[in-house]
């Protein structure tokens, strides 16, 4: 085995050869037809056997031809066909030298060809591998995240439902603290000291912004467990605007803020929840105060087609265009207002446009920047 190998091996300076188990070849001392060798040509398409029986039918055609003209085979005949035989031998030679090295040429390319196809798809065997194990991980983290935010949204609800009871629990004692407060105020049990009343005023104040803050709190509760119900009347935004700045009248004259109300003689009455409408005054009201070191607040109401327009302007800390169009977003703030404020939920503007678009209205603020006031509006329907 090991000596018919090393017989096989290429020698230094010999043509590729394409087969080396060719009987035909091994049979020939004829070097140029060695370039066959791998070719692996069926026993019917090979061309040395061709060669062969091509040349034996030159030869025995003279000799038969030469026999039946002169009744012998003559050595000029013989001499004849085997130069005839050497000449076709030698164009022949040329002809599968050039088919040889074309075949072998097509074999190489071809070998070439199927190696790089394994070795792309090896490749993208190995992507598709890489590309599957990366979808399991996105597909794993994907069901993790899914029932994360399962359990978030339960959280979320348990929260808001803790919220609404525990704000309907507060409710109700704080409405008798007010009423008593109110009472003491009133003069019902009897006349009151200077010092008394304007301590009893404080308490009555923030009474009324733990009452609001409460309110707050029912109110996010109720729009984001979907239980927001509205009870729509015709309301006189003109006397409720009225009511809402009476309440904040002593707020106003403690900061020395003037309050003042922009409205028409006479006004179309609006078709909404009165509650609601007067949350969402007292949230935009307060807030302007709260945010105005000096000057006034206006409430102005203008009738317009179809709608009533609320607008409560102030000459306060005022608010950058980049600040304004994210402000009525949950628990969002304005820089300077948390620098004059450090208290606050950063709810109350999101209620209100909750609020207002439950109205199908709309809401919205304006302002020339910091410094320059603002006007906070809405827009509800009359009918």
């Amino acid at each position: 085995m090991e000596k018919s190998e090393k017989n096989q091996r290429k020698k230094p300076g010999e043509p590729e050869c394409l087969n080396k188990n060719c009987w035909l070849i091994r049979s020939l001392n004829y070097t140029p037809y060695k370039r066959c060798q791998y070719c692996e040509l069926k026993f019917r398409d090979c061309l040395f056997l061709h060669y062969q029986i091509v040349s034996l039918i030159l030869i025995l055609f003279f000799l038969v031809f030469s026999f039946l003209i002169e009744g012998r085979i003559s050595v000029l005949v013989i001499v004849s066909a085997f130069t005839l035989v050497i000449v076709y031998g030698l164009f022949f030679n040329k002809s599968a030298d050039k088919i040889i090295q074309a075949n072998f040429a097509q074999r190489k390319a071809n070998k070439a060809l199927e190696e790089l196809t394994k070795s792309l798809e090896d490749k993208i065997d190995e992507q598709t591998k890489g590309i599957k194990e990366a979808y399991k991980k996105v597909e794993k983290a994907y069901e993790v995240e899914k029932q994360t935010n399962k359990e978030l949204k339960q959280l979320d609800k348990a929260k808001t439902l803790f919220l609404s009871i525990a704000a309907h629990q507060l409710r109700t004692p704080l409405t008798g603290i007010k009423g008593y407060i109110s009472m003491f105020l009133e003069g019902d049990f009897g006349p009151l000291a200077k010092k008394q009343i304007e301590i009893m005023k404080g308490v009555f104040y923030s009474s009324n912004r733990l009452t609001r803050l409460i309110n707050t709190f029912l109110n996010i509760s109720r729009i984001e467990s979907g239980r927001l119900r509205l009870d729509k009347l015709p309301v006189d935004l003109k006397e409720l605007s009225q009511t809402v700045l009476a309440d904040l009248k002593e707020v106003a004259d403690d900061k020395n803020i003037k309050l003042e109300l922009d409205a028409p003689e006479k006004i179309d009455q609006a078709f909404i929840d009165k509650d609601k409408i007067e949350d969402v005054l007292l949230n935009l009201v307060d807030n302007a105060i709260k945010y105005t070191q000096t000057g006034q607040v206006i409430l102005r109401l203008r009738q317009l087609d179809g709608k009533i327009r609320v607008e409560v302007q102030d000459t306060g800390i005022g608010i950058s265009k980049q600040e304004a169009s994210e402000l009525f977003n949950k628990f969002v703030r304005g820089k300077q207002a948390l620098k004059l404020h450090t208290d606050g939920s950063g709810l109350g503007l999101f209620i209100v446009k909750k609020l207002i678009e439950a109205h199908n209205g709309q809401v919205g603020v304006e302002s020339a920047g910091a410094g320059k006031g603002s006007i906070f509006w809405f827009e509800v329907p009359i009918g």
